[in-house]
């Protein structure tokens, strides 16, 4: 019995895991990774994913829709963003942040 509602279980969440989509990449500021524990966010069609880079300025958060996306970087009171695209594989994102005119943009590497 635990066997089959295990696979019950495990089938409905298939098709989520499946649809997911990979965006990763290194985000840096002045040609070093950035500090460890930036918002990093991601916003499609429906809800926000977010998480934290780590010690090397890296990311890593999967979408559940594919599509055109907007990913934004938190930095004490400015969120610079841009552009992205999710796709059914993995998607990476190496960014670099820098200031323009007094304020913090993203750009791609």
């Amino acid at each position: 019995m635990r066997i089959l509602a295990l696979s019950v279980l495990l089938l409905a969440a298939a098709p989520a895991v499946v649809g997911a989509g990979e965006i990763y990449g290194s985000i840096k500021e002045a040609g070093k990774p950035v500090k460890e524990g930036l918002k990093v966010e991601v916003v499609c069609a429906e809800a926000p994913v977010a998480v934290e880079t780590d010690t090397y300025g890296a990311y890593r958060l999967f979408v559940q829709e594919e599509g055109k996306c907007t990913l934004t970087v938190t930095v004490g009171d400015e969120k610079p963003s841009i552009a992205v695209h999710s796709f059914e594989d993995s998607a990476r994102y190496n960014l670099i942040l820098e200031k323009k005119d007094g304020k913090l943009t993203l750009r791609s590497e």
